[in-house]
């Protein structure tokens, strides 16, 4: 049997084991200038930068429908405006204009004449004065009646005055918020969105993160602003899940349809915050040098992430308050090696 794998192994443990357990008295130190600084703890640190877009959840916006074919839309706004509940955004142009009234007007009366029809036989009806199939076709058409009327009417309150072209109807924004349309110019055909309203409050960051980091994120930063994660989707895309911020503010300048990288904010625990100049590498381990009363012990961290000037690290020792070293570390590594191969 070969023995001298086996030696140099327990060579290399017993190596390291000493290592590790050495402490630099700080007498032995001479006249390096020794700096030391409390750890801070901290609750989050930064992730890698991940893809993102300013957007809305869906169900959040609300679309503007046509009631019907339109040769011509004159946008009074460019895409991405912010504007206020009943404030004009579009012409619509055309002969079909004068239809839309004609067949608005003709719903109005058709529904008054089907109600009118259906209140009076509701209490036949319930004197069994009628037949089931009267009251059927009687209270049927009254509801398919009240149903068109309806979609026509939720368009035609957008409806303003402004414009003397008998043709032409203008169009009010139906609440305060962001306008999208499509900007390609084609012709608009009946149920095709004339434009697209995003509530203020509706636009957000979504991001796309790692499944590993979804428990852990809590917050994305972009723009200059901090936004907290409001909902993380309960379904992966494969190695990828998708996140929404809270709304976005607009000190963040961020605006709809922006495509960035935002930096997620990442929960942990027992992690703490030091100057790069602290951490040092000893045998493939990363380490900080910790005082304890008149001598420094090195001690295994891991890197989370940079935060600024300093590194983001954990360890399975509490190091919350404990002063490390920050500067002269190098020269301490070097004592450190020559201890090591006594």
């Amino acid at each position: 049997m070969n023995r001298k794998p086996l030696a140099a192994l327990l060579l290399m443990l017993a190596f390291t084991s000493n290592l590790f357990a050495r402490e630099v008295e700080l007498s032995a130190l001479g006249a390096f200038e020794l700096v030391f600084q409390p750890v801070q703890p901290v609750q989050t640190y930064p992730g890698q930068q991940v893809a993102a877009s300013v957007t809305f959840r869906k169900g959040e916006a609300f679309a503007v429908p046509s009631p019907g074919r339109v040769q011509q839309t004159q946008y009074l706004v460019a895409p991405g405006v912010a504007l206020e509940k009943g404030q004009p955004f579009a012409v619509l142009r055309g002969p079909e204009m004068h239809h839309f009234v004609m067949s608005y007007a003709n719903s109005r009366a058709l529904l008054a004449g089907a109600e009118r029809r259906y209140k009076a036989n509701k209490p036949l009806y319930e004197r069994k004065a009628i037949s089931e199939s009267q009251w059927l076709e009687i209270s049927e058409k009254y509801y398919a009646l009240s149903l068109e009327h309806e979609h026509m009417r939720h368009f035609f309150e957008l409806v303003v005055a402004g414009d003397d072209d008998p043709d032409a109807l203008v169009l009010a924004a139906p609440l305060t918020g962001v306008i999208d349309y499509d900007t390609a110019g084609r012709a608009v055909q009946e149920g095709d969105s004339i434009a697209l309203f995003v509530p203020l409050g509706a636009i957000r960051l979504q991001a796309t993160l790692p499944n590993n980091i979804r428990d852990q994120v809590v917050a994305l930063k972009a723009g200059g602003c901090e936004l907290g994660v409001e909902r993380v989707s309960a379904l992966s895309d494969g190695f990828f899940v998708q996140v929404w911020s809270v709304p976005v503010a607009p000190a963040c300048h961020l605006l709809l349809g922006q495509e960035l990288l935002a930096t997620p904010l990442l929960r942990a625990e027992r992690a703490y915050s030091l100057p790069r100049s602290a951490v040092f590498q000893l045998q493939r381990q990363t380490m900080v040098l910790v005082r304890e009363g008149d001598s420094l012990h090195p001690l295994a961290v891991s890197l989370l992430g940079e935060r600024g000037e300093d590194y983001v690290l954990t360890s399975e020792f509490d190091l919350g308050g404990r002063d490390v070293l920050v500067s002269s570390v190098s020269a301490v590594q070097g004592v450190l090696l020559g201890l090591g191969g006594e």
